[in-house]
């Protein structure tokens, strides 16, 4: 059995795919999402609803952030309060002489690049951050950094009008005839269309296999853990904390656990701590003694933190690919496959702007920047 046919398929119902579909519709383009579960129900719904550009450095991906953070300015405009979006900036602190030693060039050069930064002294430190009492040498501070809720957002995208949303079905494979794709086959049959959008995270590179594309893509897990406030107040942290290893800790290529430290508050004023990376396949089970050294390393920066009760822990999969570029546009393996994945901790950021620069590419529109970088046939 057939659905009626459209003329692109997205899959993955994510921030990137509900993105995607919705600026595909804005073009008058017939969509339909697809999802095997809910809206936002994976990758997108677990993280922080970070922002960011602190955690950055010049290249490809730096002019992709810098419109992304532009895109949450019509986002806000659009959604209003739903988006929760708050504009508390990023805080990257150096406790580590070896981490400390690379921040003035990298500031430096990112600042020339477009992005607002500044160093700031251990003692500017604390005026912003009060509980920020452990060791420092200085930090970074990138004001524009926000965060938001992903979820909403997402859910609000895939609302779209023109957007024709199913959720609760699993896709099975991209159909491919005379090297051009004509649909997708699902549990409920076959999805008729011209073109297809894998925008589906982790899940993604099984379904493009079906495609004849190999992307060497990989879940990197993460774990978060929530502190307990007694008296909730968003001011407790009151901006994104992130400790430089993190800067190492993303671009690293190592397969084993690697632990930096995440600090910020949740919408209520509770307390959100990370972050680990390792990749061990799709495992979400979460370790109680990864969560016990995440809160270790930000009590030590953060010594106020050592008598908040561990309200719960939770794990997520982050789509990575070994050079830390996303794969954006379509794919040589089939005419009409298209690729919108592997943004590793930047999804939320880089969602909205994803969307709308595979929907300028699909549509014949110039981009809004080179996705020759983003190219999903690069791995050969």
């Amino acid at each position: 059995m057939s659905a009626p046919a459209v003329d692109v398929a997205v899959v993955g119902a994510g921030i990137v795919g509900a993105a995607t579909a919705a600026e595909l519709a804005a073009r008058g383009v017939r969509v339909r999402l697809l999802d095997r579960g809910e809206v936002s129900g994976g990758t997108t719904g677990l993280g922080e609803g970070n922002v960011l550009a602190s955690d950055t450095d010049v290249g490809p991906e730096l002019e992709l952030t810098l419109h992304g953070l532009r895109m949450y300015d019509e986002l806000e405009e659009r959604l209003g309060a739903l988006a929760r979006i708050r504009r508390k900036g990023a805080l990257i602190v150096h406790a580590d002489a070896r981490t400390w030693a690379d921040e003035p060039a990298r500031v430096r050069r990112l600042a020339e690049a477009g992005v607002q930064a500044r160093l700031l002294t251990p003692e500017e430190v604390i005026e912003r951050e009060p509980a920020l009492t452990g060791a420092l040498l200085g930090a970074s501070f990138f004001p524009r950094d926000l965060q938001c809720a992903p979820r909403a957002i997402a859910r609000a995208l895939a609302a779209s009008a023109g957007v024709e949303l199913r959720t609760g079905c699993a896709v099975e494979r991209v159909a491919v005839e005379r090297g051009r794709v004509v649909g997708l086959d699902t549990a409920q049959g076959r999805v008729v269309c011209g073109a297809v959008v894998l925008a589906a995270g982790v899940w993604t590179a099984p379904l493009a296999r079906t495609a004849g594309l190999a992307l060497p893509l990989e879940p990197r897990k993460g774990q978060l853990v929530r502190l307990r406030v007694p008296a909730p107040s968003p001011r407790l942290i009151r901006h994104k904390v992130v400790d430089g290893s993190y800067l190492h800790s993303v671009a690293s290529l190592d397969v084993g656990l690697e632990v930096s430290t995440v600090l910020e508050t949740t919408w209520e004023g509770h307390v959100l701590v990370g972050s680990s990376r390792e990749r061990r396949g799709f495992d979400l089970t979460v370790d109680d003694d990864v969560s016990e050294a995440m809160v270790e390393r930000a009590a030590a920066l953060m010594p106020a933190l050592a008598g908040l009760r561990r309200d719960s822990a939770w794990a997520g999969l982050r789509p990575w690919l070994p050079d830390g570029r996303p794969a954006i546009g379509s794919s040589a393996a089939a005419d009409g496959l298209w690729v919108a994945t592997g943004h590793e901790g930047a999804g939320v950021a880089l969602g909205p702007v994803t969307g709308r620069l595979v929907a300028q590419a699909l549509c014949g529109e110039p981009p809004l920047v080179d996705l020759a970088p983003f190219d999903p046939d690069r791995f050969g």
